[in-house]
């Protein structure tokens, strides 16, 4: 398994890992985390605090650029790009605020 695997599964089960230097911190709950699991965990560990530190780092980017806004390459959708996970999203136009595409037309514009 993955280490990007293990912590999509771990998420799914509500447990919350959170790296601090060389240390991974693990809340979860009750009977949430079996024997596999947490040998899954020690066994990943330096994998998992590398991927959870590259992913605090990519949220901090994002937060400072916050939701950037232009028009897609398909006419009258509109590209967003996810201020928390910098992924683009296309929408159509029509199903967007009025502010979201003035926005848009004024990166067009620009």
């Amino acid at each position: 398994m993955s280490v990007q695997a293990l912590l999509e599964e771990i998420r799914q089960l509500d447990v919350r890992l959170e790296a601090k230097g060389s240390l991974l911190h693990v809340d979860a709950p009750v009977g949430a985390i079996t024997e596999e699991l947490r040998a899954a965990l020690e066994e990943n560990k330096q994998g998992l605090i590398k991927l959870l530190e590259c992913e605090q780092r990519r949220l901090q980017a994002a937060d400072r650029r916050g939701l950037v806004t232009r028009w897609s390459a398909y006419p009258t959708w509109i590209k967003l790009r996810d201020p928390l996970t910098g992924e683009w999203h296309e929408v159509r136009a029509s199903e967007c605020l009025p502010s979201i595409v003035e926005t848009a037309n004024e990166c067009r514009r620009n």
